[in-house]
């Protein structure tokens, strides 16, 4: 379990330092789907604060409101509130850049 979470910790460390910020942003989101999606769900929906999200990708807070916005420019999310669908999982988890 140990060197489980190790490999883990190590994985976030290079995303931090290699990925994008829009890869990161949305990374942050599949990995918080499929903590929490429920089987029954058609859309991924979570109420999560800004700064908390931003805390999880490792940006400033601003970043990720901006990040957000082109992603709901894209059609790959929904913000309503606190409140983010993912409504495009495979192009959100498929982004490059």
């Amino acid at each position: 379990m140990l060197s489980s979470n190790l490999i883990e910790k190590e994985d976030q460390l290079l995303n931090l330092a290699y990925n994008s910020v829009r890869k990161r942003v949305a990374e942050a989101l599949i990995l918080l789907q499929r903590r929490f999606k429920e089987e029954s769900d058609d859309h991924f929906k979570i109420s999560i604060s800004r700064d908390d999200l931003s805390s999880i990708v490792g940006t400033a807070t601003e970043t990720v409101i901006r990040t957000l916005s082109e992603f709901k420019e894209d059609k790959l999310i929904e913000v309503k509130g606190r409140g983010i669908t993912i409504i495009d999982e495979e192009k959100l988890a498929g982004l490059k850049h």
